[in-house]
Formats: C-alpha cells, structure tokens, sequence
C-alpha cells in the first residue's frame, strides 16, 4: 500500500544522506569526549597504590604476562616486601615472549616464584586463579602489579574474585602515545564487558 507522499507502508526508511552523517559525526563526538573525559581519570590517572622496604603482603600478583610487570613484582620480593610472586603468562612459547618464559624457569631461593596459564587467558582469568589460590592458602592482603591504563579495570575485576586488602600498584613503563590511544578504546570497551558480568 502506498501512503500520501509516495512512500510505501512498512517499507524501510533510511535516512538521507547528510543527516546520517550528521548523526554519526555527533555520536562520534560524544563517545571521544566520554571516553577522554572518564578515560583521563581511569587509564592516566589511576588510584594507585605503593609499597616500600618494610611494608608487607601475602603475594603480589604481576597481570599480563609483561616483563615490565613481572620484574617489578619480582623487585618487591627481593625488597621482603612479598614472600609470594605469581607470575600470569598466558603465552606460547615463541620468540616474543621469551623474556617471561625464561623469567619463569629460574628457581629463587629468597621467595616462591609461581607461574600461572589463566584460563580464561585474561584479567578475569588472573583474578580468578589470585582468588583461589588465597583462598586455599589464606592471604589476607595481596598486590596486584599492573601498566597504568590498566589499573582501574584490574581493581574493579579482582575485587569479585578476592575479598581480603588489595593494593593496585602501577609497573613503570614507557608508554608510546599510540598505545594510549589504543588502550582508551581497549581499556573503555573492556570496562563495558565487566558491565554485562557477572561474580567473579
């Protein structure tokens, strides 16, 4: 049937051409400054957490199989700060991530060095393996070293999944400007996918 004007009833209706992009210039716009807004108190300026000689926690815990973070977790055993380093390395054996995987075959005698495969192989998988491994052996405060953008979305999953102290600590590491830019829309999409789960 065709209605007055021409247009068929039920038919699609799409939009002209410049109102549609209008429309996406516009949403375009407003995710940027969402994400740029939020993403500067989130990704560049965290809440972080720092320990010293003389503090002291159960485990730290080092995300992402990165050698920045697992080295620095390692440094705060060395300081007595942890007798316990868990180390995530959810990577295969290839050239690329050789630094972890050779991090991972030496022996400490100072601490327990613990190297995990998360499964699932991501910040959700390492909290859940921190949650049960300080459940079976009762830590009451842990750290979790992780690359600055990366701090607030870790916080937010690792308290579903460990109830004692958490301290968020932040690995230093040069961070290109590229990689800010990729890990705004990385980090904020992750943030959305927290949003739609559930527990730990």
């Amino acid at each position: 049937m065709t209605a007055p004007g021409g247009e068929r009833r039920g038919a699609l209706i799409t939009l002209p051409p410049r109102r549609w992009i209008r429309r996406t210039a516009i949403a375009s716009v407003v995710f940027a400054l969402v994400v740029g807004v939020g993403g500067g108190r989130l990704y560049s300026f965290p809440r972080t957490d720092v320990l010293k000689p003389g503090d002291q926690v159960d485990a730290v815990l080092a995300l992402g199989g990165r050698t920045e973070t697992a080295y620095y977790a390692i440094s705060m055993a060395e300081q007595g700060i942890t007798p316990v380093v868990l180390v995530s390395n959810p990577y295969p054996q290839d050239e690329a991530f050789q630094g972890i995987h050779d991090l991972c075959a030496t022996r400490p005698t100072t601490y327990e060095l613990i190297c995990f495969d998360p499964d699932p192989r991501t910040t959700r998988g390492e909290a859940q393996e921190l949650g049960r491994l300080a459940a079976g052996r009762g830590w009451d405060e842990v750290a979790v070293v992780a690359a600055k953008y990366h701090i607030s979305r870790t916080r937010t999953i690792t308290k579903r999944c460990y109830p004692g102290r958490l301290y968020l600590v932040e690995a230093p590491m040069e961070i290109p400007p590229a990689n800010w830019v990729y890990q705004y829309v990385r980090q904020t999409l992750g943030y959305a996918k927290v949003a739609l789960q559930q527990g730990c």
